[in-house]
């Protein structure tokens, strides 16, 4: 493939991962009711149900639209690790957990609310307690498995912050990747607290954990991915430069 198709298709990749931070606030956020997601611990099924999948009937296409554009965060996050180079131009160790932990988050992200999706069209027929256990078992699927994300951040930040060869990421934004992931630890809590910052919906692990990861890492690198693409370096020209002479 020639130079100019590649920076093509690594710009469209680039760009794959706002459309997908885009899409899911405007779907999975705004119109799926979940900033904040309402605190199924703290009620009942009856007044889960009552006051979620009853109350907002335009749930089912909110979920199936936010499944559809997680898809988006996989190529971003594949052209992310194509940049996590080795001296010998081959993909690090650190490169390869970026990406595989993209891939798998990418699956959860779009997996999660096609269950709620099923949950918002069958509540009507299905008892208000099962809809809120499966609705519980996304959730603590979707929070539970933080250290996927977390080791994402880990790889990408840690390339950032060791490697001294590179000159794409500032050191700085790969420590603030690294903080990014730690800062999920708490939500181990939201199965065991249903009120406070270590609550689903919580100070700590809803608005902070998820900053985190938006201003810490994915903002930080989206815009050195950008800039890097931008300046007319492909993924594959940088592979031949970082090849030894």
């Amino acid at each position: 493939m020639d130079a100019k198709t590649q920076r093509y298709i690594d710009l469209a990749m680039a760009y794959s991962g706002p459309l997908f931070v885009v899409g899911y606030i405007i779907f999975w956020g705004i119109m799926g009711h979940n900033i904040p997601p309402p605190n199924m611990l703290a009620m009942s099924g009856e007044e889960f149900v009552a006051n979620y999948y009853a109350k907002y009937p335009e749930l089912p296409v909110a979920m199936i639209v936010s499944a559809v554009v997680a898809a988006f965060y996989l190529p971003w996050s594949c052209l992310l690790s194509s940049l996590l180079k080795d001296s010998n131009g081959n993909m690090s160790a650190l490169g390869l957990l970026e990406l595989t932990a993209g891939a798998v988050t990418a699956l959860l992200l779009a997996a999660c609310p096609v269950i709620w999706a099923a949950c918002a069209i069958m509540y009507p027929v299905t008892d208000p307690e099962t809809i809120k256990l499966i609705h519980m078992f996304c959730w603590f699927l979707y929070d539970c498995t933080y250290m996927l994300v977390s080791l994402q951040l880990f790889g990408a930040g840690l390339y950032a912050a060791l490697n001294k060869e590179q000159n794409i990421f500032p050191a700085w934004a790969g420590w603030c990747a690294v903080v990014g992931g730690c800062s999920m630890i708490p939500l181990s809590l939201i199965a065991f607290v249903s009120e406070g910052a270590f609550a689903i919906n919580g100070l700590w692990n809803f608005y902070i954990a998820y900053s985190g990861w938006l201003f810490l890492f994915f903002s930080l690198y989206c815009y050195f991915v950008l800039k890097h693409v931008h300046g007319g370096k492909s993924s594959v020209a940088q592979n031949r430069n970082a090849l030894p002479a």
